[in-house]
């Protein structure tokens, strides 16, 4: 979702869309300026959440604060903290970062030219979390403990070489079996990007959609291979999250 122009003194900046609330959804998070409230309108079919900006001293500067790694990590936590919260209580299709309109009709004139796919999307991710998943090579982790200093160039080069011999290979046919398992639980999977060189131990990592009433069975396919690979590859998991990575065709 783009960024929307403002024109008025105050705007409003949007963290996501829900459907009709059947119960009373409250957020203690302060919003994205760390003043106002976040609250939900009405949009049509639909509630938005929302929390006043004021223009001159927000929503003007943001493209320039964008550019502001401080700033942006202080008001990106913020806008995280209020989707969680509110995922927690209700289902939300999280709005990108920066998302600000000029007030209520603008909201709703662009929620309805999305409507059918707004509610494809709320669809797919009821009542579901994201969890991310990855695998890390133990025996990897052991042989590329720190080495004593290189002394010259030569050294440093020869211990690199090493390094890179000892690096776990990376067969995606390896993980078939456990990615199949987690499909079988999950809804819907997204790519992570690429195992790099980052994370040298690094051999697998994919993001899964879980429907909360199979979190058990997901659990359980989880540590089955916790115990499967033990001493061999251990398993990290990240989650729940609300479904960031599943949203893109509502944009």
């Amino acid at each position: 979702m783009a960024n929307r122009a403002v024109a008025s003194h105050t705007g409003l900046y949007l963290y996501g869309i829900s459907p009709p609330l059947g119960k009373s959804v409250k957020v203690g998070s302060s919003g994205i300026d760390g003043t106002h409230a976040v609250e939900p309108i009405p949009c049509g079919e639909f509630v938005c959440w929302v929390s006043k900006v004021d223009h001159h001293r927000f929503a003007a500067a943001l493209e320039r604060n964008m550019e502001n790694l401080d700033w942006l990590a202080e008001h990106g936590v913020r806008h995280q903290q209020a989707v969680g919260e509110i995922a927690q209580q209700a289902t939300i299709i999280p709005a990108r970062f920066g998302t600000i309109f000029s007030g209520p009709q603008a909201i709703e004139k662009d929620v309805e030219s999305r409507k059918s796919a707004l509610k494809k999307t709320l669809k797919k991710i009821e009542d579901s979390d994201e969890w991310g998943v990855k695998v890390f090579a133990e025996q990897a982790s052991a042989a590329s403990s720190p080495a004593a200093q290189a002394t010259s160039g030569r050294e440093y080069l020869q211990q690199k070489a090493a390094r890179l011999k000892i690096r776990p290979e990376r067969d995606p046919s390896v993980f078939s079996e456990f990615a199949a398992a987690l499909g079988q639980i999950a809804t819907a999977s997204a790519p992570t990007g690429k195992v790099s060189g980052t994370q040298p131990d690094l051999v697998w990592q994919a993001t899964f959609l879980v429907p909360r009433k199979q979190r058990k069975k997901w659990d359980n396919v989880l540590q089955e291979h916790v115990e499967l690979w033990s001493g061999q590859r251990r398993i990290e998991v990240n989650g729940p999250w609300p479904p960031y990575s599943f949203v893109a065709d509502a944009d």
